[in-house]
């Protein structure tokens, strides 16, 4: 076999193979063909002479010219019967009385005499419709014997039947055009085989299917020492190469053949990525990675098959120096506070204007107090004016949805002097952990509330957030980390992995447990100086 490897190249082994396949299945199938056919053929021509038989029985012409050929006269039938062969397209109709004397025959001379086999016809005498496939006058025959009753009583015998010659010459004409689409088939299979081939050398550049599989071999090996990651799709979002450090990074099996999760296809192969790549690509945030990609297209012969992404690392070389994401949600908030101020001047104007003294006094008290509620009573507890930004923001969005939102009295920030990097983690933290508790209470009435705890020592925070939601089971305890698993619907599941990954970062623990009476309790500590380094 090597040997004829060796010899003949690949291209012209598959003609070979798929010619010899093609035809086994085109001759395989014309014999099965053939075979139903011959035998529908004979089942078709059995029912139809019954169906003839059975009809000729019941005329009373017959009936009554065997009532007296029975009595002793010598009448036959023979006049009558020739143009129902003729009509019904079989080879005879030969009609017997209770001596099985025939009454019709197709030859002249045999009227009047015995049936040749006096066997043949005993059990319809008996009243039994039976087939029968012996030589005849006419030589081999297929045929139908038929009991003919008269007031319940068996009087004669009708024998329809067809001669093999005959059903031969039909089985001939039907099955004619079998062979000749087999043949036709053969040669169609000849062809397509060696358009096959030719399309197989084209495709795979002249190559064999092992020099393709080393060159392969090889490649994967190259892809894996690079540093960075590598991760191809094809039109179709299937993934057709990566190596082991797209999957260190991405921190889940990135399998050839596999669909490209959703969150990493809209990630690496976006059109930004795309309209980058000859820049030197642009920056994303995965999970708590800094990473720089650039994706380029992929062209065979003049079609794009797909794309191909570089993915490099850059959290270790760049850091993520981010204080300005929880600055921008005190900046929305207050600028917030600051519309619904003028909204309130104006309120205390117009009651001014009106000389509604006592009225006005009552709404500055109002405002007073719903001040310190809402914005006071956090200041005053939490000297941090990105994580107040952040609480007012989160306070807000509760509102909407009817859930109350409480800061505990216990809760206590006396200083925030963090890292820029530990500030944006525990930000992140905070803020996933609030949202989860949200979508916790799917159903919001009178008694949801979300409650968070910032306790603040040396090197430490402590942070606890509970809820009033519908608790977590066990099973989703224990898959709630895992990338991607979400109770939510589909393309969610990423919020907890973000928590768990700043929690790792800020080398901190997390604990959940049931809150009382209804709800989870979400427990974080993390160190906040020198925790990344």
């Amino acid at each position: 076999m090597r040997v004829l490897k060796k010899r003949l190249p690949f291209w012209v082994i598959v003609i070979a193979v798929m010619t010899f396949t093609i035809g086994v299945a085109v001759v395989t199938t014309a014999v099965l063909i053939h075979q139903d056919t011959v035998a529908a053929s004979k089942q078709a021509m059995q029912t139809r002479i019954l169906k003839v038989a059975k009809s000729t029985a019941k005329m009373s012409q017959v009936k009554q010219v065997i009532r007296t050929s029975n009595g002793g006269a010598t009448t036959n039938l023979q006049t009558y019967i020739k143009p129902l062969v003729k009509r019904d397209d079989v080879d005879f109709i030969v009609v017997l009385n209770h001596d099985l004397i025939r009454l019709s025959h197709p030859l002249d001379k045999d009227v009047g005499r015995h049936f040749s086999s006096l066997q043949d016809p005993q059990p319809a005498l008996k009243g039994q419709t039976h087939y029968s496939q012996r030589a005849g006058v006419l030589g081999p025959e297929y045929r139908v014997f038929q009991p003919v009753y008269d007031h319940g009583k068996v009087i004669g015998i009708v024998c329809v039947g067809v001669t093999a010659k005959n059903l031969n010459q039909q089985l001939q004409r039907q099955t004619r055009p079998i062979l000749i689409g087999g043949m036709i088939g053969l040669l169609v299979g000849l062809g397509l085989s060696v358009l096959l081939g030719m399309y197989l050398r084209y495709l795979l550049l002249g190559m064999s299917p092992s020099e393709i599989a080393e060159r392969t071999a090889q490649q994967t090996l190259v892809d894996d020492a690079l540093p960075e990651g590598v991760v191809a799709i094809n039109r179709w979002g299937l993934i057709i190469s990566t190596n082991q450090t797209a999957q260190t990074l991405f921190q889940q099996d990135l399998v050839v053949g596999q669909p490209l999760p959703p969150t990493l296809r809209d990630l690496l192969f976006t059109g930004a990525a795309v309209s980058q790549a000859t820049t030197g690509g642009i920056e994303v945030t995965y999970l708590d990675k800094q990473l720089l990609i650039s994706t380029n297209d992929l062209w065979v012969r003049g079609k794009r098959q797909g794309q191909v992404c570089l993915i490099r690392d850059m959290s270790e070389i760049t850091g993520l120096i981010n204080k300005l994401a929880g600055t921008e949600h005190y900046v929305s908030s207050l600028r917030a506070q600051t519309h619904e101020f003028m909204n309130q001047l104006q309120v205390i104007n117009g009651l001014l204007e009106l000389e509604e003294y006592p009225r006005a006094l009552e709404f500055v008290g109002q405002i007073t107090d719903s001040y310190h509620q809402d914005l006071g009573y956090v200041t005053d507890k939490i000297k941090w004016p990105a994580m107040v930004g952040l609480i007012l923001g989160k306070s807000k969005e509760a509102k909407e949805q009817g859930i109350a939102f409480k800061v505990t009295a216990d809760s206590r920030v006396p200083q925030a002097n963090f890292d820029g990097q530990v500030e944006v983690l525990l930000l992140r933290i905070v803020s996933n952990l609030l949202d989860n508790a949200r979508d916790a209470i799917k159903q919001p009435d009178a008694q949801s509330v979300i409650s968070l705890t910032l306790s603040q020592t040396a090197d430490r925070l402590k942070i606890v957030v509970q809820d009033t939601g519908d608790g977590i089971s066990e099973s989703v305890r224990q898959q709630m980390f895992t990338q991607g698993f979400s109770t939510k619907g589909e393309h969610r599941g990423y919020g907890m992995g973000i928590i768990q990954a700043a929690v790792s970062r800020l080398r901190g623990t997390l604990t959940l447990a049931d809150n009382q009476p209804v709800g989870t309790r979400i427990t974080v500590v993390v160190e906040t100086k020198e925790a990344l380094k």
